[in-house]
């Protein structure tokens, strides 16, 4: 009867073990949406499999005054689109999601939801050369997302 009982107790353990890893606020999906009044084909890349590296950027003295982030793509899809465009990935395994876009006219408007909170919306009036958004989280910290 005791072997039952700890059979029991481990397996319940192991069923909730992902979302105890994971924590209750794990994030699940980015979605992503761009639109914009241009027939032209739009050069966008995305990504859920990547590595960071960010370093500081240092001034004469040594005080941090900025710093930059390396993107190390382990997997990322480039894809040539027309407006409009959406779609929703899955970031439930490594909590991370990168996409940019190099939107070549003006008026091109790029939105990101990380489950369903708007974390990047920009419309600019201006022709910039590349819309970028990148999200990851670190384990046992808030998540972050990077805005270029």
């Amino acid at each position: 009867m005791r072997g039952l009982v700890v059979l029991g107790l481990t397996g319940c353990l192991l069923l909730g073990a992902c979302d105890l890893f994971r924590g209750q606020d794990a994030s699940e999906r980015a979605r992503l949406r761009i639109e914009g009044a241009t027939d032209s084909t739009l050069t966008l890349v995305t990504s859920t499999n990547f590595l960071l590296q960010r370093t500081a950027v240092l001034d004469e003295s040594g005080t941090p005054r900025r710093d930059t982030l390396l993107v190390y793509f382990l997997e990322a899809d480039t894809l040539q689109i027309s407006l409009p465009y959406s779609r929703e990935f899955d970031i439930r395994l490594r909590e991370r999601f990168f996409a940019r876009l190099y939107p070549g006219v003006a008026g091109v408007w790029m939105r990101v939801w990380i489950d369903d909170r708007l974390r990047y919306d920009t419309r600019p009036e201006e022709t910039l050369p590349l819309l970028q958004f990148v999200y990851y989280r670190v384990k046992g910290t808030p998540p972050y997302n990077e805005v270029f």
